[in-house]
């Protein structure tokens, strides 16, 4: 494995320890960072149409799964991020949710950016994450 691509994602602020110590092996570090980047835009999407359909209770399955996937990985200021809509939609705010979603949509677009530069030949979607 090309450790400049570790180093560039340690770079940029990721727990590449953690992310490496919670899979088990670069190897399969690598192939969950790219399975979730694949996946990242679809799920940001039903994230999005459930906060504007008022539908809390998906949106807070939906983040729950989210906060743990990038605490798993390594992406900890996301993964705070989602913990903090998880909370706020456990307690049907929806005032929270909605006055910090563009932050939240921004700091996933960052995170998406460094995986698509991470490893972009294998990346099926290469769509910025949508409001």
């Amino acid at each position: 494995m090309d450790n400049a691509k570790i180093e560039y994602l340690k770079a940029n602020g990721v727990n590449t320890e953690i992310g490496i110590q919670n899979t088990s092996d670069v190897e399969t570090y690598n192939e969950i960072l790219l399975d979730f980047c694949n996946s990242f835009p679809q799920e940001m999407q039903k994230v999005n149409a459930y906060r504007q359909n008022n539908d809390i209770n998906n949106y807070t399955i939906l983040v729950h799964a989210l906060k743990s996937n990038c605490r798993m990985l390594g992406f900890t200021s996301l993964g705070e991020m989602f913990y903090q809509h998880e909370l706020a939609g456990k307690e049907n705010n929806t005032t929270y949710i909605n006055n910090n979603f563009d932050s939240l949509i921004s700091e996933c677009n960052k995170v998406y950016g460094l995986l698509l530069n991470y490893n972009p030949s294998k990346i099926k979607n290469a769509d910025s994450i949508k409001r």
